[in-house]
């Protein structure tokens, strides 16, 4: 039992080892470290788990003004390819006030540039939370398949309307969407032949 154990002559040699590689550095070289992102944005996008949902979970927080007090925030849970479903993400608008100004505003509406309608128009989710200085945070979401999240990404302009209140995502927003995008791209699709 003795035979398999290190010596004891040993044990300075490898206390030896370990600090040169940690305070020389050697040690960052064999980490990873991700790539840089070729989207050009200045949002916050956070990948982490959700306790609740037991799912890894993809945040999108923007901190550029969409117009009168609005904010862009987005979320989707990583899906199982082999369960086939469809993937789908939530745009948040948030807007905090004294007030709450949208809570007869039933529908959120995005119009990609080209488009001569409302495209993606649908039934908003609202709710409210307090938010800092006594103010009301007041959130609605709706809910777009992954391909009309890529649809609204490939247009330069788009428009939205919530409420009466309309107002325009800026490149940067759009940006941060693309990237969004291609985090939640499925895997391509193996075709089989027989």
């Amino acid at each position: 039992m003795t035979d398999k154990m290190i010596p004891l002559r040993r044990v300075p040699l490898l206390f030896g080892l370990f600090l040169f590689f940690t305070t020389t550095g050697y040690a960052q070289k064999f980490c990873t470290v991700a790539p840089p992102s070729p989207y050009k944005h200045n949002a916050l996008i956070v990948t982490s788990y959700d306790q609740r949902a037991r799912r890894m979970k993809t945040t999108l927080e923007h901190p550029n003004d969409l117009g009168g007090g609005l904010h862009l925030a987005a979320s989707f849970y990583y899906t199982d390819p082999r369960l086939r479903a469809t993937p789908t993400i939530d745009i948040v608008i948030v807007a905090a006030s004294k007030q709450p100004r949208f809570r007869e505003a039933h529908d959120l509406s995005l119009r990609p540039d080209g488009n001569g309608s409302w495209a993606f128009t649908g039934p908003a989710q609202y709710s409210t939370a307090d938010g800092p200085k006594g103010t009301k945070l007041e959130k609605t979401r709706i809910t777009l398949t992954y391909a009309d999240l890529l649809n609204l990404t490939r247009a330069r302009r788009v428009r939205a309307r919530l409420g009466a209140t309309e107002f325009e995502l800026s490149h940067n927003h759009l940006e941060a969407l693309r990237e969004v995008a291609s985090l939640m791209a499925p895997p391509p699709v193996r075709i089989v032949r027989r």
